[in-house]
């Protein structure tokens, strides 16, 4: 799904929690997070919907990203408890193929979105995250009813989560890479393999 692949390209996939890597985190308040969510939407629905080149999209896709999502406090929540298993090495390297990752879901996905549409509805505090709900739309399909997850971080607000129907991506982001893990005995080494072998087969698509 284009939604769980945008955010978390994996979400590396990806697509979150108060950052896991240490940054300090504080709640937006809702107004502040409708306006910030409203207007990555509209920035979003532009680019998808302009008459650029898809690598011209994509390369605009990337740079919104980076700068909406916390997209490297996103990996360590997905990473969880690994963290601590990790060596910095490996750790530097799972959130350089997250970010890949990620770049080649929003790349594969463009043509699929094209004509996407995109409202604000409400937003509402949620811990240390304030949601802003949202509906988004695209020719053909029914529409979604979204939840972006925002948070102050380093002192601008950043997308930490998406929920669509209920489900928070970043949650089941974590268990599948922790599934990952788990079944090859606890090593890294696996999960960064497997996160190459996604990018390998993304890019040759």
């Amino acid at each position: 799904m284009f939604l769980r692949r945008f955010v978390l390209g994996a979400v590396a996939s990806s697509a979150m929690l108060v950052a896991a890597a240490g940054a300090a985190c504080a709640q937006v308040p809702p107004d502040a997070a409708k306006t910030f969510i409203n207007q990555s939407g509209q920035q979003l629905v532009t680019i998808v919907n302009s008459n650029a080149s898809d690598s011209q999209k994509a390369d605009q896709l990337r740079q919104l990203v980076d700068q909406i999502v916390a997209v490297d406090q996103v990996g360590d929540y997905v990473l969880g408890r690994y963290i601590n298993v990790a060596t910095p090495a490996q750790h530097t390297q799972f959130l350089a193929l997250f970010h890949q990752l990620l770049s080649y879901n929003i790349t594969y996905q463009i043509k699929a979105y094209q004509g996407v549409t995109f409202i604000v509805n409400g937003s509402s505090l949620m811990g240390n995250d304030t949601v802003v709900d949202t509906t988004v739309s695209r020719p053909g399909q029914p529409p979604a009813d979204v939840g972006w997850a925002v948070e102050d971080v380093g002192g601008s607000p950043k997308i930490v989560d998406v929920i669509v129907a209920g489900t928070s991506l970043r949650i089941t982001e974590r268990n599948d890479y922790a599934s990952v893990v788990t079944s090859n005995g606890g090593q890294i080494s696996a999960l960064l393999t497997a996160m190459q072998n996604q990018i390998q087969r993304i890019s040759g698509q």
